[in-house]
């Protein structure tokens, strides 16, 4: 899976699995999660946001589960 940089708000790079469809995010701390059932649509809506960060904030971290991989 490729992640691409954001570099936005706290978070360094996103990567998607559309066959899992799971959502990979390292933060700019260390941090790195999976979010798990994400819908393509809400993977997309991050790149299309005038806010990224806002809209993983409302969208993904409060509606999907998650697991931390890492720590910093």
């Amino acid at each position: 899976m490729e992640m691409t940089e954001l570099n936005d708000g706290n978070i360094k790079s996103i990567g998607y699995d559309e066959m899992t469809r799971e959502l990979h995010v390292r933060f700019e701390n260390g941090d790195y999660l999976i979010y798990y059932e994400v819908f393509k649509i809400d993977y997309v809506g991050i790149f299309t946001s005038d806010n990224m960060s806002k809209y993983f904030e409302e969208r993904i971290q409060t509606r999907y589960p998650f697991k931390t991989i890492n720590n910093a």
